[in-house]
């Protein structure tokens, strides 16, 4: 079913209007009729799914009655930090859009001593648009309850600090420093409860600089094995991801 985001507090008795970008979608690319149902998400923490009916259409917007509210069961019970350090080319698009259809709450791009790439100026704000509205797309076509936010790009220092503010859990995975690897990242997995915030930091191409992983170490992060592998810097945080999908949903 197709499902997009808006603001349903314009709603009035039931009806609502649709129009922009997502009137353009549903006319003129799905080409969807009257009768036919969406469901419509607010984007906010804990938001509601909304089912709707189409109604008609004007030449600006789509009317929908509403037909069903629920609660949404789409998110992970633990909201996820994934902080990614800057890899080359377009992987961070590809890691966007894939961390938020397995779950992730928020991307903070990091720079770290090993990225390459390097933006400032216009062309950082740029792209840091192009990968929220990855974000949001990603979020439609899985049905999230939730918009994913990117953050501006931080500093390995300043990811550090934001990371110790808000997770209750700072997981890095890491193999040089991980003991007893598998069994100790099975056992901090499984001690994640719902309701908690978990930060996990991914480096870039070429992996942590000793002194990042040190650094992170004496801000309480613990360091994790994502198998017996060596992963790319674009499937480390999936595969993160998907420990946590099999631990709370499977």
């Amino acid at each position: 079913m197709v499902q997009i985001f808006a603001d349903v507090s314009a709603m009035r008795d039931g009806l609502l209007a649709i129009g922009g970008s997502d009137y353009n979608h549903i006319r003129n690319v799905l080409r969807m009729h009257p009768g036919e149902e969406l469901t419509v998400r607010t984007g906010d923490e804990g938001g509601e799914e909304y089912l709707f009916e189409i109604v008609s259409f004007t030449d600006a917007q789509v009317n929908c009655r509403l037909l069903s509210v629920k609660e949404s069961e789409s998110e992970l019970p633990v909201r996820v930090l994934l902080f990614q350090g800057l890899p080359k080319s377009d992987k961070m698009d590809f890691i966007i859009q894939k961390s938020v259809e397995m779950g992730a709450a928020e991307i903070i791009p990091v720079e770290m001593h090993r990225s390459i790439v390097k933006l400032t100026g216009d062309k950082r704000r740029k792209r840091t648009a192009r990968w929220q509205a990855i974000a949001e797309s990603a979020a439609k076509q899985s049905k999230r309850a939730v918009i994913p936010q990117v953050q501006d790009i931080l500093s390995m220092k300043e990811a550090l600090e934001y990371a110790a503010s808000r997770a209750d859990v700072i997981l890095l995975p890491y193999e040089a420093m991980a003991e007893d690897k598998e069994s100790g990242t099975r056992s901090l997995i499984e001690n994640l409860q719902p309701g908690q915030t978990v930060a996990v930091f991914v480096g870039p191409e070429g992996g942590f600089e000793e002194s990042e992983v040190e650094a992170a170490v004496a801000r309480g992060a613990k360091t994790i094995s994502l198998g017996r592998r060596i992963l790319r810097t674009e499937t480390a945080a999936l595969a993160f991801l998907a420990f946590l999908t099999y631990r709370f949903e499977l």
